[in-house]
């Protein structure tokens, strides 16, 4: 192992965004060489539950990485901290794997590279900031998790929420939602919104695969991890689009989606792809299909490429 060190701002946040951050780090020590190292911006630690580690990297404050880093080591950071401005003020090559398009109010811009989590972000890259990145998408990851319950033994009338994004956006959304169901089809049940925030993965991927269908009311995403895990396991994804799920979301073809905000149309195709389950069946077969590209050894490949491509003397 060489003496650079890749730090990674956040690696132990208990997201998706955040893990997948943690993957570049560890691709980058078992791959190139460098030491990875977790950078904590509010105390957390790798003992959440949330998600496994298979490498551990030592944990360091942000105070103490800002005073270490150099010029020849790699800063790995997402574009939610923003705010710290770490491209006006760090040494070393700082990289953004740019997830999100909601989670700032300005992006820092004077990072040195950042790559699109999915076409829709791209294109907000470049439409905004004139950024022309390179599209790489996270991927999904189904180790540990039993094999989903058969689709005539899931519930034919009860529908899995999944609470996330702007909490404003999804909460009126949500109560215009029930209002409808409950004139216009008052059979379906809402069972209690998931959310993907405390929830351990295994058992959130065990949830999305004992469910027919699965109601997704983030209006903002850069991808849309989640209903991505759901197609994987089987499960009808119903709801909006969230902008960035664009880049795999096929309506109906892999899933029933629309642009936010239109949740009466939202509504109308719950409310059809409950009343013809065979309909639906067909289409939730074809989301193991759509999950599979998404893969951790594609990811994976894609990065290694990528650092070959732009970082210096490895």
């Amino acid at each position: 192992m060489n003496s650079r060190r890749a730090y990674v701002v956040g690696a132990y946040l208990p997201n998706g965004g955040t893990l997948m951050a943690y993957h570049l780090g560890r691709i980058l020590e078992e791959e190139f060489g460098f030491h990875a190292v977790a950078v904590a911006t509010g105390g957390e630690t790798a003992e959440h539950g949330i998600h496994d580690y298979a490498l551990r990297m030592p944990l360091v404050a942000l105070a103490q990485m800002e005073q270490e880093i150099t010029r020849d080591d790699v800063l790995i950071v997402n574009p939610s901290f923003s705010s710290h401005q770490f491209g006006w003020r760090l040494p070393g090559f700082k990289i953004s794997y740019v997830q999100g398009f909601s989670t700032y109010a300005l992006l820092d811009r004077k990072l040195d590279h950042y790559v699109a989590v999915s076409n829709f972000v791209r294109d907000f890259l470049h439409t905004v900031y004139a950024i022309d990145a390179r599209v790489i998408p996270p991927f999904i990851d189904l180790d540990g998790v039993a094999a989903p319950t058969a689709w005539a033994q899931r519930p034919p009338f009860v529908v899995l929420p999944y609470r996330k994004g702007i909490p404003e956006a999804w909460e009126i959304s949500w109560q215009r939602l029930r209002a409808i169901l409950a004139e216009r089809a008052p059979h379906i049940t809402l069972a209690e919104p998931l959310s993907g925030s405390g929830t351990p993965h295994v058992e959130l991927l065990s949830k999305l695969g004992a469910f027919r269908y699965f109601l997704t009311l983030s209006a903002a995403e850069g991808f849309g991890l989640v209903p991505l895990e759901a197609m994987a396991m089987g499960t009808m994804v119903v709801g909006y689009d969230g902008f960035g799920g664009r880049h795999y979301m096929r309506a109906g073809e892999n899933c029933e989606v629309v642009p936010y905000p239109d949740i009466e149309r939202v509504a109308e195709l719950l409310i059809e792809a409950i009343m013809n389950p065979a309909r639906s069946e067909e289409i939730a077969a074809r989301g193991p299909k759509t999950a599979a590209q998404y893969s951790r050894d594609s990811f994976r490949r894609s990065w290694i490429e990528e650092f070959r491509r732009v970082l210096p003397n490895i």
